[in-house]
């Protein structure tokens, strides 16, 4: 009896025991990466996690990204969407029934395997993950945005979430345009830091589906299968060995990575920036998947968790900073006890849901803060006796003094009187301007940083730092250090009072904005952890929500979602088109999505949104200095500024071109000049003195009444200027409906159209009109309705006839196309039973089984451009000096990516030999719906082509200048080839090829041809005209991150050529050639950029003329060498080539990248019957200097055996031969 009380009261303390250690766990965090298949039916692991894990309210369950493989969440209407949606399902109900909270972050696969439907499938996601409206599930961060998003798991522990794939993805994501809390780079590490730095005493999560650390595939690590068997990496049984070739893509990828690994340079500034700014805070943890195992890595005193083994298996590597690998499925789990212990657990996952433990470790305490951390509460203060003086002189900045002699004519005086001169201003004291403030968070748009306040009755108030940071204005072709302290200087041309105007501008306007006032802004303990981004600085404080009444505004993102989820609310458009007008008046260029802000107003029919324009840093831009002037005649010429005249109007508009295309699509001419006149007549010269009186009384004298004169100037000319604008985004509209029902009605209005929408309520009701407006054919050239989604009517009313062409998109539901005008209709809409055509006659049928056929196209439009003259100058040792001059034209069109065509012309003149070129490359895209059009042709006359013999060891008579080598015939080729694009970087091209040959004895009688009989070649065939006609095969592979100085990728073009003589003494050939070129970089911006070349060719015929035979030289890939220097039958060549990038220059006059090359080549030639075992070597280098990164000054110098080969570049193209 005794041993069984023993027993019992053993068992009763144990159950205590194991009570008190499981009260000791305050936070559980459960870690699923990689989840986004099922086995066999079921989901392992998430079963495994439900049977094994306690999930209560201590629990959070945090899936890590590729929650849906391969390519997101397929369209509703796809095949493929149920199987997808069954996956999501699976993952989702882990905790149906618990407590526990479930977060799902996005992966690289969710975002449609980082392919340009990315972003649409994200939102898919997202919208599917609220749908479900699970109350403990979250899908972060939102709206495709990047974050952070910081989540309070408890008192001490805080989760930051943010999309790593974001960061990578190369197509359409939400930036500047958007509605997120963060649209730059800058501004998402800016807060990651921020977020980790409050919370430095707790344990800091930091999660992401790409992780920081990993000695997996995406870390570079291949095991020796991969090696010799690559192909199972493809198929896990695909055992084919491939010795040696198997080895180069292992090798390439763990030096150089694809985008989706840690050694790309643009991952790499990702975990490089973000763990600069985290690493501060003691106890941050990086959590992520990505990688198809599970890892504990610890480095630098900095943990990494790695639990991508969710469904898939992958390699890992048990390296020095490894405490833990395993190729297995699984997941972890991570527990923070109220002593602050944190310990991790991995559990690996059969494929019947069998869990195991295999490893469990303690990361740290976090209960003491070390020493060396930083404590953010010493910084704050809050002591509403602090006393300041109530005014202060200062001058806005202190950058911008006043300049002479050559800066001043490079970089402009500008408004930098304005900026330097002392302003007598009130000092800001947070703690009893306006009652008392609190600041909650820092926010900022292109170039300032803003405080985030609220006083005591709780309103918001945004205060605006007048100290700019151009960085984030510079455009990607100017981003880089060399570059930051020319737009630093440039920054002076922005007026640094012009907001002071707008407040009385607008209310002539009968336009609501908030009202800044200047603030000197003191070192005030107060203002608490932002205290070192806004002491002793000038500012500007306003209200957050401009409306009378206090109410919240929306921004343009929520007023456009809402346009597209409920057809009775509609933006006021006439008080957007004075708003927008003002801006031409002011010369405000920087008018994209962030800078409006939207009132509302309820109609009791639904409810009118009027724009609140706000920030208005560039107004009144205007430099005096020949950089600017030069840049905005070319690169950015939206950049014209503020002058009396308004010029180049429709580039004035370029930041707001979207904008402007959805929130002004209503107005038609008679709108337009109605609300020009109102305009003129409201601003009044009076009115533009009264608001530019506004201005501090010291910066008014400077130059106030010239900026009266400019505005009255502007304001005179709207009538010309403004209805030339309304033209140029009139010429293809966007009409939108919404996920409602609607009725669009085309009817005939003269020689136009007259489009109507109505709301169809209940019972095809249609009292509600929600669109109206009348389109000129001379002025309109497209329209395009926009369906969306439920079941839309869309008539073309039998009167209807012109020549606008009008795009239909039904969208999601079930549409009826009800056609009968004679004007040009294009239809699109899925092909389902629910869509309906009644009438046809004159439409063209656009229908598919492919969902993106309904795809909204209203954002991203692009502007048509022409660059003229493209100027080259060159000069090398065979050609002397080489002028080249060119134009080139890009279009844009419907769905027609990456562009519609882009068109090249172009002249080079050689002086020296009295040579010119004329060349020709068209590219037009969808001609068909799937393949593109591309034309190419040259005219050389002569040629200027080197022969030396069909021989790899030719005897070069070094007592002649080489000069005497040139053959100078006339030549015309022509090529028409049809592409099909596969991948985006996969092209297919095959066509048509011309080529005529002409040539007379008389211009080479001084020259080798002259001497053909020593060349064993026949006077007949050489001095004589040829034709040939065939056809051209060809794949290219191009995957390089730019066309201009490539850094990173992949060009290997390889074609085919078999013509036919169609002439007397012609006789036909193939011929085949490849070339590759390998561009290494280990950064971005890269300092080292390693080229690797290899190629050859072969000619598959016998009687070959000799401008037919494949030669390798200067011109081809043998630097060091003259042109065309051997020739044969066959050729074969490979070189490295090293650009070390020495030191960007901050020059104002053209500051720009110097650095050096350094390059060695090798290659030979084939003829049938010689025996020569003879490889060509050379080597050289040079000097390069790239002003503002778009054109290039490039020298260099190539050494061989006997000769050397000097090259001048100035322009786009590198080396260049005639």
């Amino acid at each position: 009896m005794k041993k069984y009380i023993v027993l019992i009261s053993g068992l009763f303390l144990l159950n205590l025991t194991l009570k008190a250690q499981e009260d000791t766990i305050i936070q559980r965090i459960v870690l699923i990466g990689d989840a986004g298949q099922l086995t066999n039916g079921i989901h392992p692991v998430v079963d495994a996690v439900r049977n094994n894990i306690k999930l209560d309210k201590k629990t959070t369950v945090v899936y890590l990204g590729d929650n849906l493989y391969k390519v997101g969440l397929p369209d509703d209407q796809s095949a493929a969407y149920k199987a997808s949606r069954a996956v999501l399902d699976s993952q989702l109900s882990v905790a149906d029934g618990t407590g526990a909270k479930v977060y799902m972050i996005p992966g690289n696969h969710d975002w449609d395997n980082g392919r340009r439907g990315g972003y649409d499938a994200i939102i898919r996601q997202q919208l599917y993950v609220d749908f479900i409206n699970k109350r403990n599930v979250k899908f972060l961060p939102e709206d495709g945005c990047p974050g952070p998003v910081e989540v309070s798991l408890s008192n001490d522990v805080t989760l930051i979430i943010f999309d790593s794939q974001w960061w990578i993805h190369p197509f359409d994501k939400p930036e500047i345009e958007s509605d997120c809390a963060c649209k730059t780079k800058d501004e998402l590490v800016s807060k990651i830091g921020d977020i980790a730095a409050r919370n430095s005493k707790k344990l800091v999560l930091l999660a992401s589906h790409h992780p920081f650390k990993s000695n997996g595939m995406h870390g570079g690590f291949y095991t020796f299968k991969q090696h010799i068997f690559p192909l199972t990496d493809m198929k896990k049984n695909l055992y084919i060995p491939l010795p040696v070739i198997g080895s180069i893509y292992p090798i390439a990828r763990s030096v150089f990575g694809t985008p989706q690994d840690l050694k790309h340079p643009n991952y790499a500034n990702m975990v490089q920036e973000i763990t600069k700014v985290v690493k501060p805070s003691p106890y941050v943890v990086f959590v992520s998947g990505h990688d198809h195992n599970l890892q504990h890595i610890k480095e630098d005193g900095l943990n990494y968790i790695v639990s991508g083994g969710g469904c898939k298996q992958n390699r890992t590597s048990q390296a020095s900073n490894s405490l833990y690998n395993s190729s297995n499925t699984g997941f972890s789990v991570m527990e923070v006890s109220k002593n602050k212990n944190v310990t991790i657990d991995f559990y690996t996952v059969s494929d019947s849901g069998v869990a195991t433990k295999t490893y469990t470790n303690t990361l740290f305490n976090f209960n003491k803060l070390p020493d060396e951390a930083l404590d953010t509460n010493a910084q704050i203060v809050d002591d509403p006796f602090l006393k300041y003086k109530d005014t202060f002189t200062i001058a806005a900045s202190k950058n911008f003094p006043l300049i002479k002699g050559m800066k001043k004519f490079f970089m402009g005086q500008n408004y930098r009187a304005e900026w330097s001169t002392p302003v007598n201003m009130k000092v800001f004291n947070i703690s009893t301007e306006k009652g008392g403030m609190k600041a909650v968070g820092v926010g900022g748009g292109n170039q300032t940083k803003s405080l985030q306040l609220v006083d005591k009755k709780g309103k918001e108030w945004v205060l605006r730092s007048m100290n700019k940071n151009p960085s984030k204005a510079i455009p990607e072709a100017f981003r880089g250090s060399f570059a930051e302290d020319l737009v630093a200087e440039l920054s002076s041309a922005s007026h640094p009072y012009g907001a002071l105007a707008f407040p009385v501008l607008a209310k002539s306007l009968d336009l609501t904005v908030a009202k800044p006032e200047l603030f000197f802004v003191p070192d005030d303990p107060a203002l608490g952890f932002w205290r070192p981004l806004f002491a002793n600085n000038v500012c500007m404080l306003e209200e957050k929500h401009a409306p009378p009444d206090g109410s919240d505004t929306k921004t343009t993102a929520k007023v456009f979602n809402k346009m597209l989820d409920e057809n009775d609310h509609l933006p006021d458009q006439p008080i957007v088109l004075k708003a927008r007008l003002l801006d031409i008046i002011t010369g405000d260029f920087d008018r994209h999505f962030d800078q409006w802000r939207w009132g509302t107003v309820d109609t009791g029919k639904g409810k009118i949104y009027y724009p609140i324009p706000r920030d208005r840093d560039q107004a009144f831009f205007y430099s005096d200095g020949a950089i600017l002037k030069a840049v905005s005649d070319g690169t950015l010429p939206f950049l014209k500024g503020f002058r009396k005249d308004i010029p180049k109007v429709n580039w004035l508009g370029y930041t707001a071109r979207d904008f402007d295309r959805i929130f002004l699509t209503d107005l038609d001419q008679g709108d337009w000049e109605k609300t020009i006149a109102e305009v003129q007549q409201k601003i009044s010269d009076s009115v533009i003195r009264a608001a530019v009186k506004k201005m501090p009384s010291e910066i008014f004298p400077i130059r106030g009444e010239t900026i009266i004169k400019k505005m009255i100037s502007r304001r005179d000319l709207l009538p010309k200027e403004a209805m030339s604008y309304y033209k140029f985004i009139s010429k293809k509209v966007n009409v939108m409906g919404s996920n409602q029902r609607e009725y669009f009605k085309v009817s005939n209005y003269g020689e136009g159209l007259q489009v109507k929408v109505y709301a169809r309520a209940k019972g095809n009701d249609t009292n509600f009109v929600m669109y109206n407006r009348i389109f000129n054919p001379s002025v309109t050239r497209e329209i395009r309705l926009y369906g969306m989604n439920d079941d839309d009517l869309f008539e073309i009313e039998e009167n209807a006839k012109s020549r606008i062409k009008i795009r239909i998109i039904g969208g999601k539901g079930n549409d009826t196309f009800d056609i009968r005008g004679q004007t040009e209709a294009l239809l699109y809409d899925l092909k389902t039973d629910g869509n309906f055509i009644k009438n046809s006659s004159h439409a063209k049928n656009r229908f598919s089984l492919d969902p993106p056929v309904n795809d909204k196209n209203v954002l991203g439009f692009n502007y048509n451009t022409t660059k003229v003259p493209l100027i080259n100058l060159h000069y090398n040792s065979d050609d002397g000096l080489l002028v080249g001059a060119g134009i080139a034209r890009r279009t844009y069109g419907f769905r027609n990516l990456p562009y519609a065509s882009d068109q090249k012309f172009g002249i080079l003149y050689a002086p020296n030999r009295k040579a010119f070129q004329l060349n020709y490359r068209g590219e037009f895209n969808h001609i068909t719906r799937t393949t593109d059009l591309i034309l190419k042709g040259n005219f050389s006359n002569p040629a200027l082509r080197n022969f030396t013999g069909l021989t790899n060891n030719p005897q070069v008579d070094k007592n002649r200048n080489f000069n005497y080598y040139q053959t100078r015939f006339r030549s015309l080729e022509l090529e028409a080839l049809v592409r099909k694009r596969f991948f985006e970087k996969l092209h297919l091209m095959i066509g048509p090829y011309f080529y005529h040959y002409n040539n007379k004895y008389s211009d080479n009688a001084g020259y080798v041809l002259g001497k053909y009989r020593e060349l064993q070649l026949d006077s007949a065939d050489i001095f004589s005209k040829k034709n040939y006609a065939g056809g051209k095969l060809a794949l290219l592979v191009d995957n390089r991150n730019k066309e201009f100085f490539p850094t990173r990728g992949l060009y290997w073009y390889t074609e085919v050529t078999g013509a036919t003589g169609i002439s007397k003494g012609s006789d036909g050939y193939v011929k085949y050639t490849t070339d590759m070129a390998i561009y290494a970089s280990f950064r971005d911006p890269a300092n080292l950029v390693a080229i690797l070349k290899f190629g050859g060719g072969r000619i598959f015929s016998k009687n070959f003329e000799y401008f037919q035979a494949l030669s390798i030289g200067a011109n081809s890939n043998l630097n060091g060498f003259r042109k065309n220097r051997f020739s044969g039958n066959s050729t074969l060549y490979t070189g490295i080539e090293l650009k070390i990038k020495l030191a960007d220059v901050n020059s104002f006059i053209l500051p720009g990248s110097f650095g050096i090359t350094g390059f060695y080549d090798l290659g030979r030639v084939w003829v049938k019957g010689e025996q020569s075992g003879k490889w060509h070597g050379a080597f050289g280098g040079g000097l390069y200097y790239m002003p503002f990164n778009i054109f290039a000054i490039n020298a260099t110098a190539g050494f061989s055996d006997g000769e050397k080969m000097l090259n001048f570049t100035l322009g786009t193209k590198i080396n260049l031969t005639y």
